[in-house]
């Protein structure tokens, strides 16, 4: 039978999630949050349409990561220039709270490529890379 790259994909995926998750709970956060506040740091200021195409999510995934970061003050909500777009950027809080969940996030990157190897893990980064291009 041939082996079905959607389901191992998503099997390796919730792993991940879970190995991620438990490193970024001392932080308060989910690899998602976290996930937001590193490219809103790295973008300074985006809007929801921008983080949706750059982390290639919907909306509603989006938004379940936002509203606690949004609520907590971590991220700041500004009107843009048609109504219908935010503008998003990081609080003072917001900065602090990614350079400490980047701490976290960094004791998970060096346990996950340590069990996997530097091989495999610059691979599947590779496969990865390639299976989200075919989005484009």
């Amino acid at each position: 039978m041939e082996e079905c790259m959607n389901f191992n994909m998503r099997k390796a995926n919730r792993v991940l999630n879970k190995l991620y998750d438990g490193y970024l709970q001392s932080c308060g956060l989910n690899g998602g949050q976290f996930t937001v506040l590193r490219i809103v740091n790295r973008m300074k200021t985006t809007t929801n349409s921008e983080l949706q195409e750059v982390m290639l999510i919907d909306q509603t995934t989006l938004s379940r990561n936002l509203k606690p970061l949004i609520r907590d003050g971590f991220i700041e909500v500004r009107p843009g220039k048609d109504l219908r777009v935010k503008i998003l950027s990081l609080t003072p809080a917001g900065k602090q709270l990614y350079i400490d969940g980047r701490k976290c996030w960094q004791k998970a990157q060096k346990n996950v490529r340590q069990r996997l190897g530097e091989k495999s893990t610059e691979q599947i980064i590779a496969a990865s890379m390639l299976v989200a291009g075919l989005m484009s």
